[in-house]
């Protein structure tokens, strides 16, 4: 069950203007109305990625890649919250991991992840889908590119956040500063 709901909400990412219903022993396990993609996004991933969300757009010789990237200060201990799609296929690809730890490098320690969700448009002849029985890993013909897209358009709407800390260390931050009421 677990598995199939994975499924399903990574099809729910890829097309949020299609409806997902998962029902499982008579009880819903997913209801997800079609949405605009950032809500989409935060029916699945939660509010706190939601508001503190960057939007994603670059392209590049007719690969274009779209999306939502947290700020650095959201970020989680394992890579559980990063979803790549190339074509609107979930997939994971150690190029597309390498370029993100190469994005974020500046902003966050070796062990913490970015929480991000980033769609890859690409023509079908510059990738090959047949690398892995899964169609899970895919091998794109000019990989430098697509890297450099990758990293680029990452750090382009990083730096131009600037200083933005997210909502979560935000408040936390003035918590500490508020003096308890007598």
């Amino acid at each position: 069950a677990q598995n199939i709901r994975d499924v399903i909400e990574r099809l729910a990412m890829a097309y949020p203007d299609i409806s997902f219903k998962l029902v499982h022993d008579e009880k819903t396990m997913l209801d997800l109305p079609a949405a605009p993609q950032l809500e989409r996004l935060q029916q699945l991933m939660g509010r706190e990625f939601a508001e503190n969300a960057l939007r994603i757009e670059a392209e590049r010789d007719g690969i274009r890649l779209t999306g939502y990237a947290g700020l650095p200060t959201l970020n989680r201990g394992t890579n559980q919250y990063q979803y790549f799609f190339v074509n609107g296929r979930p997939v994971k690809d150690r190029l597309i991991i390498g370029a993100i730890r190469g994005a974020y490098m500046d902003f966050l320690a070796h062990d913490r992840h970015p929480m991000l969700c980033l769609f890859l448009n690409i023509p079908p002849d510059l990738v090959d889908v047949n690398v892995h029985p899964a169609k899970a890993e895919v091998r794109f013909q000019d990989s430098a590119l697509v890297r450099g897209l990758i990293v680029g358009g990452l750090k382009h709407a990083l730096a131009a956040a600037g200083h933005r800390a997210s909502t979560t260390v935000a408040g936390q931050t003035l918590q500490s500063f508020q003096t308890p009421a007598s």
